[in-house]
């Protein structure tokens, strides 16, 4: 258990405000652009520059309580900001800054919503950004006030501003939902459910004074903010820090970062670790030294059980440990951390009879041989985590059952902002709904799917209806014919998402259409699109597409032969609805006997 000198602070500024006393002089934030060092921050450089915003924002007339947007990309001033909301007892809402100039309309109508939702009282970005997102905030009922780092710089440092008291119940951040169904919804996590979890946190993974953490995770999503940003400020460990954009752009800079610097601790989703172990370059790799990454953390998306081997053998030439890779589960709504595995251990992998999983939703071990689907387990539940599988009934089932995860304990939200309706369908009987699915077997937990039809890209969650929504808009495709999932694809060790769609006339380059406005419209490509006849997409007899029926299909390569000739398909579809027409009256006429 590491020892823990801010034990006994309640809140979010007394904690960062006995950080600087203790740590003051120290480096703590080391910044990069591209693969050169830009900015280096010391604890106390940091807290003067926040009290500098916490005064402006004071100026401006934002009070205790108010919320604060920030549209900013991961530089100094998303940090500076941050604490400066924290520090003036506001409440800080990340966003993210706007990516596609072809999506910007719909870029603004999602962030004039967030900003309507909250009631924001002031918008944070940079003088890039503030023409690109100025129309958001047009129509607002409240005025919002628009700042930038060059207006605190303006301001100086005239009066001097003292951190604000605030309460441990109070409002430390509103993490907004993905927008991808387009009702996002915004998490309210107070002082306390920030402490609790960062603190789980530290004692889940044994963080101690030698730690050095590295980060490309964006500040606007809560891997990157809680587990990375205010995890390493709260213990006192150095942060090496680079933009999502930089590591896309050259993946191996967050290994670069690691080596040079000496990183213990590192996170990411599936595909930054399938991506680098498919993709990297031996010239980019030479004196490598990644000896020293004890942490390999890997959440936010399903894990491939491929993945933990496939990156220990890449990387294994140049230092990584197999058991530094780490599996864990968390959501937004527990504030971040819910399980953990057990540091410096192998992941642990089972394989299971598929077919009795989906169908009878139990967990029956068989080898892979045999047929087994491997799962990797996502651990235990961290310190003061409560977790449960429940049955329809929401009753706690037995070991190997599958039923939706329920997470009770202090990191557990208050609620969503302003949206009642949704916080009573999340949180029941002191229990919050995740609405993944997954079991337990000898005290490790599984995730094993959604309640509802998600899929997953590239780290980021998108509903099947809306990918499907924004299918049927191309001209040629049947409405209600469109089916989306994901598959595994063994060898990149990553998610694919596959979409079936039907149409009465193929046409040449009717794929590739379906696949651009897909994209344009959810920020999802679909990896393969299949053009199939009519009324091949199975569904149920009230119509609902049955799209794990489909995905079997897909994987058993039964879909093509179902489509067959499109004429006999039409054939065979108007018999069908004959011989339902009988049997309909035929329930009828034996009703009224």
């Amino acid at each position: 258990m590491p020892h823990d000198p801010l034990l006994e602070t309640k809140t979010l500024n007394e904690a960062f405000s006995e950080r600087v006393n203790l740590s003051g002089e120290k480096t703590w934030l080391t910044l990069y652009e591209r693969d050169r060092i830009s900015d280096t921050l010391t604890y106390r450089t940091l807290f003067e520059a926040a009290l500098s915003w916490s005064a402006t924002l004071s100026r401006l007339g934002v009070a205790s309580g108010d919320r604060v947007v920030m549209v900013l990309p991961s530089n100094r001033s998303f940090f500076e900001a941050y604490l400066g909301v924290l520090f003036a007892g506001g409440v800080p809402v990340p966003a993210y800054p706007p990516v596609r100039m072809s999506r910007l309309d719909e870029y603004r109508q999602g962030l004039a919503a967030q900003i309507a939702n909250c009631t924001a009282a002031a918008l944070i970005t940079d003088e890039r950004i503030r023409p690109l997102v100025r129309p958001s905030l047009r129509g607002q009922l409240r005025e919002v006030a628009l700042l930038t780092p060059g207006d605190v710089r303006a301001g100086g440092s005239e009066g001097q501003f003292h951190v604000q008291q605030v309460a441990p119940g109070a409002l430390g951040l509103l993490q907004y939902t993905s927008g991808s169904t387009g009702a996002q919804k915004g998490v309210m996590l107070t002082h306390a459910n920030l402490l609790e979890n960062v603190r789980a946190i530290g004692r889940g993974v044994g963080l101690s004074d030698k730690d050095v953490a590295v980060t490309w995770l964006p500040l606007y999503h809560d891997m990157g903010l809680i587990g990375m940003m205010l995890g390493s400020l709260y213990w006192g460990v150095p942060l090496v820090a680079a933009s999502p954009i930089d590591f896309l752009r050259r993946p191996v800079r967050w290994l670069r970062m690691i080596s040079k610097h000496g990183g213990t601790i590192s996170a990411g989703p599936n595909f930054a670790y399938s991506l680098l172990a498919r993709k990297a370059r031996e010239d980019d790799l030479k004196g490598l030294d990644l000896s020293s990454w004890r942490l390999a953390l890997c959440g936010a998306e399903p894990i491939h059980h491929t993945t933990p081997e496939r990156f220990a053998q890449r990387f294994a030439p140049y230092g990584f440990k197999p058991e530094a890779f780490f599996p864990a589960y968390g959501l937004a709504e527990n504030t971040l951390a819910v399980t953990f595995s057990e540091p410096g251990t192998l992941a642990h992998v089972i394989h299971l009879d598929y077919a009795t999983l989906e169908c009878e939703g139990r967990a029956v071990n068989l080898p892979p041989a045999a047929g087994g689907k491997p799962f990797v387990s996502v651990g235990r539940p961290v310190d003061k985590v409560e977790v449960a599988i429940l049955g329809d009934d929401d009753a706690p089932l037995d070991e190997g059952l599958v039923g939706e995860i329920a997470v009770r304990g202090p990191c557990v939200m208050e609620g969503y902002f302003n949206n009642p309706e949704a916080t009573g369908s999340a949180i029941k009987n002191g229990w919050l709904l995740t609405g993944d699915l997954g079991f337990r077997l000898e005290e490790r937990y599984y995730i094993c799917g959604r309640k509802k039809d998600l899929v997953i890209k590239a780290g980021r969650n998108y509903f099947a209806e809306d990918l499907e929504a924004a299918a049927a808009t191309v001209e040629g495709l049947r409405p209600g014919g469109l089916c989306i999932f994901s598959v595994e694809d063994s060898e990149k060790g990553v998610e694919e998402v596959i979409l079936v769609a039907e149409t009465a006339s193929e046409t040449a380059g009717l794929a590739d259409e379906v696949r651009r406005v897909v994209s344009e419209s959810t920020g999802c490509r679909p990896d393969r699109v299949v053009l199939v006849a009519p009324r091949t997409v199975p569904k149920t007899s009230s119509g609902k597409i049955q799209r794990f029926k489909a995905r079997q299909w897909y994987l058993d390569h039964t879909l093509e032969k179902r489509q067959g000739d499109r004429a006999v398909t039409g054939i065979k579809s108007w018999l069908g609805r004959w011989e339902y027409a009988k049997a309909l009256v035929g329930d009828l006429f034996s009703k009224k006997r």
